[in-house]
C-alpha cells in the first residue's frame, strides 16, 4: 500500500519530537571533525508547505510546530529548533517546514553524505526535485526496509539512520525490528532512531519489546504524549527508540523535550518520558 503522504501531517507533534531529537544528534556529529552519513528509510518529499491544502485539511501542525511559544532563552534546544525552521523559511517561504532530509542537510559539511529512500512515486519525484542538485545526496526509489537490511557497508563509520515508516499497514510493526536486526549487524556503531505513533489500541507495544530485546542497554525509549482529549481515535502520542546514542544524549533529549512540551502544550499539559527496557514478554516479534 502506497497511499500515505506526509504533507497531510507535516509539522505535527510527531515531527516536532523526531526532528528535535534529530537536530540534537546532528549538532553533535557536525561539531566533530570526522565525516558522517545520514540515512532516511522513508524520506517523503523533504520540504513541506504548511499552508498547502493537504496541511490545512488536517491542521495537525496547529497542535505541533505552529503551537510552540517563543522560548525565553535563545540558547536552549527549542530556540535552536525554531531558528533552524526560520532559516529554512528564508529560502523556501514563510509557511515552509523542513522534513527530516532538510533537517539533516542543514548540518552537512563537505565530505558528509546523505542517503534517502522513498518508494511512493509522487513523493519520490518531488524528493528528487528538491535535492537532485546536491551531489552529496543519494536518492533512490527503494523500499526503506530493504535499504536497512542491506546496510552492511555504510559510507562512513559514523552516522545516523532514521527509520520512520507510515505504519499504514500493520506489517510495518514486524518489518521494523527485523530490518533493524540486520542493520545493527551490518553497522553496529551506527546511531538508529526509530519513530512510531502511539495509538489507542497500543499496537506498537510488541514492536517496542522486540526493539528493547534487540538493543539491550544500548537503546532507550522517548515518549511524547499529547494532552488528554475527548476523541481518542487518533494518535495519542509519539515514540522514539534510539540505539547507540552518544554519551550524554539521553539527558540532553529529556531536558529539551520537557522544555518544548511546555512551550507547545502549556504548563502541566502533555508529557514526556524516557524509558529503558521493559521485561521482554513471549509475544515479542523476534
Amino acid at each position: 500500500m502506497l497511499s500515505y503522504q506526509h504533507a497531510y501531517h507535516a509539522g505535527n507533534i510527531a515531527d516536532v519530537h523526531k526532528h528535535l531529537a534529530l537536530m540534537l544528534l546532528l549538532e553533535g556529529f557536525a561539531e566533530n571533525s570526522g565525516a558522517f552519513s545520514f540515512y532516511d528509510s522513508h524520506a517523503g518529499r523533504g520540504i513541506y508547505d504548511l499552508s498547502s491544502p493537504e496541511a490545512e485539511k488536517t491542521g495537525e501542525h496547529k497542535m505541533g510546530v505552529s503551537a510552540i511559544d517563543e522560548p525565553k532563552d535563545d540558547q536552549r534546544a527549542p530556540a535552536r529548533y525554531l531558528d533552524l525552521i526560520e532559516t529554512f523559511r528564508k529560502e523556501h517561504g514563510e509557511h515552509a517546514y523542513p522534513g527530516s532530509p532538510s533537517i539533516a542537510h542543514h548540518f552537512m559539511r563537505p565530505g558528509d553524505k546523505m542517503f534517502l529512500t522513498e518508494l511512493h512515486p509522487t513523493e519520490h519525484r518531488i524528493l528528487e526535485e528538491n535535492f537532485i542538485a546536491f551531489k552529496s545526496v543519494d536518492i533512490r526509489k527503494q523500499d526503506g526496509f530493504e535499504m536497512l537490511s542491506r546496510l552492511k557497508y555504510p559510507h562512513h563509520l559514523r552516522g545516523v539512520a532514521l527509520v520512520d515508516p507510515a505504519y499504514e499497514v500493520k506489517t510495518d510493526y514486524r518489518s521494523v525490528p527485523k530490518s533493524l536486526m540486520k542493520a545493527l549487524s551490518g553497522w553496529p556503531n551506527g546511531v538508529f532512531v526509530v519513530w512510531y505513533p502511539i495509538l489507542p489500541d497500543d499496537r506498537h507495544k510488541q514492536m517496542v519489546r522486540s526493539l528493547f530485546s534487540l538493543g539491550g542497554n544500548a537503546v532507550f525509549e522517548s515518549l511524547l504524549m499529547a494532552p488528554d482529549v475527548a476523541d481518542r481515535r487518533g494518535m495519542m502520542g509519539t515514540g522514539l527508540m534510539i540505539f547507540n546514542a552518544p554519551q550524554g544524549f539521553e539527558e540532553k533529549l529529556e531536558q529539551a523535550m520537557d522544555e518544548i512540551t511546555t512551550l507547545m502544550f502549556g504548563e502541566g499539559l502533555g508529557s514526556h518520558a524516557i524509558k529503558k527496557g521493559p521485561t521482554v514478554g513471549s509475544e515479542a516479534l523476534l
